[in-house]
């Protein structure tokens, strides 16, 4: 298909066609489309020219089409209904939309953040799907070429091209099994650099963030079991006496069903961000800004919620780090 003739073409044109052809009248059709009588009868001059054709003939009741008009009305304004769709932001009624979203999220996101959101989309957009995948630290850099509609993580830093919004904080506490003896006994800084734990590798990395933080102390831990799942993770060490670091929202939520007890994280610790992500690409997108926003609202309420209960009081932070 050859562009040239249509770039060549004033398509401004085209609407004072449509607006000739319903009224009949130059005078009713400058009214309606806000321009002078001689303007409409200078673009009528043009369009005559573009067709090669005269398109209308003066009659005592008004402006009569030829044949060519005539048939030229069949075709545009289906074609003008079009383009105005083309250049319009499409409407988006979430109870009438049928689309998915591809969320990337850890199983913890999943269980304990992502409830409420389901509930909301089914109420409010029931012929929306929503896809979870398992979220992966390189996923970051790669929103830009992965077919993910949005994250949730943390993260310090983004790439370039990549939007996000905080949606609420959490911290580290220590899980361990119900009659545990570091129950009774418990848990001070070096107390729990000697004992063995359990890490939640999300994608494989040998260390966590718990490991940085204990270097800062000259200090480091054991990792016995390396489990790349949060809930995984839960169930082993409901049955071994591993001690498991995980952030509180989780472990609120998660502990009564794995019989597990909570004990504060014995060192000082910096809040983190739960962030919902997105590529620029989807900006302005209107079914995405719905989804977002759902997403921001329920997850800062659910946050929120679980912060309320937080029972423990800060680490001491009197402990200095070495160096």
């Amino acid at each position: 298909m050859s562009l040239k003739p249509l770039s060549a073409t004033d398509l401004n044109l085209l609407p004072v066609l449509q607006v000739l052809l319903e009224e009949r009248n130059v005078t009713r059709a400058s009214a309606r489309l806000g321009l002078t009588q001689p303007a409409i009868s200078r673009s009528l001059a043009r369009l005559r020219q573009l067709f090669n054709d005269p398109l209308f003939t003066r009659t005592p009741k008004g402006l009569a089409p030829t044949p060519r008009a005539e048939m030229l009305a069949q075709q545009l304004r289906p074609l003008l209904n079009e383009l105005s769709q083309l250049i319009e932001p499409p409407q988006f009624i979430p109870a009438e939309t049928q689309r998915s979203f591809r969320v990337a999220t850890t199983d913890y996101g999943t269980q304990v953040l992502l409830p409420s959101v389901l509930k909301r989309v089914r109420e409010e957009a029931p012929n929306i799907d929503l896809e979870i995948v398992p979220w992966h630290e390189p996923l970051l850099a790669q929103l830009d070429q992965a077919d993910i509609d949005i994250a949730l993580c943390t993260l310090n830093t983004a790439p370039a091209g990549i939007h996000g919004r905080g949606v609420g904080n959490d911290r580290f506490v220590c899980v361990l099994r119900d009659g545990h003896p570091l129950i009774k006994k418990g848990l001070d800084l070096e107390t729990y650099a000697k004992h063995p734990h359990a890490l939640i590798t999300m994608g494989g990395a040998r260390k966590g963030a718990i490991d940085y933080l204990l270097a800062d102390y000259g200090l480091s831990r054991r990792i016995a079991l390396r489990v790349p799942h949060f809930v995984a993770a839960l169930a082993l060490v409901a049955e071994s006496d591993l001690l498991l670091t995980i952030p509180y929202g989780l472990a609120k939520s998660c502990a009564p069903l794995y019989k597990l007890t909570l004990l504060p994280f014995p060192m000082p610790q910096q809040d983190f961000t739960y962030s919902i992500v997105w590529h620029e690409r989807y900006i302005k997108d209107p079914a995405h800004i719905w989804f977002r926003q759902l997403l921001f609202d329920e997850l800062t309420a659910t946050l929120s919620a679980l912060d309320s209960t937080y029972e423990f009081n800060r680490p001491d932070q009197s402990i200095e780090p070495n160096g």
